[in-house]
């Protein structure tokens, strides 16, 4: 746990063995997902950077919806979305803070998004795809061809 942030159980640390204290900061380190541990990381370090180059010591909701507008002229809503859900998850596992029951983040992340159209990716036709497999030059493509070919035989398998 971070120093400067006292935790919310001060008193439950006081009254816990050392031995127990280790095994749940190990368990606590293991609930961030696997694949994603380092983004995760990297946005806790990030507005870990940002609160100290303010010289800011609270994880206050005030503090936290500064860091989301900051965030907000340079980042869409969906990313915005994203940066509080790893928040939620790494200062809940880092510091015991449950961002979650700050009523501001969320009404100011859906403002945000009000009017917000996220580019979708482009779906190619039955069509486009049988026009790619057989137009397409095989010194080129053909791994990507054999890719489609098995994802096709996978749909209709399962």
């Amino acid at each position: 746990m971070n120093k400067d942030i006292p935790s919310t159980n001060e008193s439950d640390s006081l009254l816990t063995p050392p031995e127990i204290t280790k095994i749940a900061k190990e368990t606590t380190a293991n609930l961030l997902p696997n694949k994603s541990r380092e983004k995760y990381t990297n946005t806790y370090d990030n507005f870990m950077k940002w609160r100290s180059e303010k010289k800011i010591k609270s994880l206050s909701e005030n503090v936290i919806l500064a860091y989301l507008t900051e965030l907000s002229h340079t980042h869409k809503p969906s990313s915005l979305w994203a940066t509080y859900s790893m928040l939620k998850s790494t200062l809940n596992a880092k510091n015991n803070i449950n961002i979650h029951n700050y009523p501001k983040l969320v009404p100011f992340l859906k403002k945000q998004s009000q009017g917000f159209k996220s580019k979708k990716s482009k779906t190619l036709t039955a069509e486009e795809i049988k026009k790619f497999l057989h137009e397409a030059p095989d010194n080129k493509y053909l791994d990507l061809k054999v890719n489609i070919i098995n994802i096709k035989i996978n749909v209709y398998i399962v």
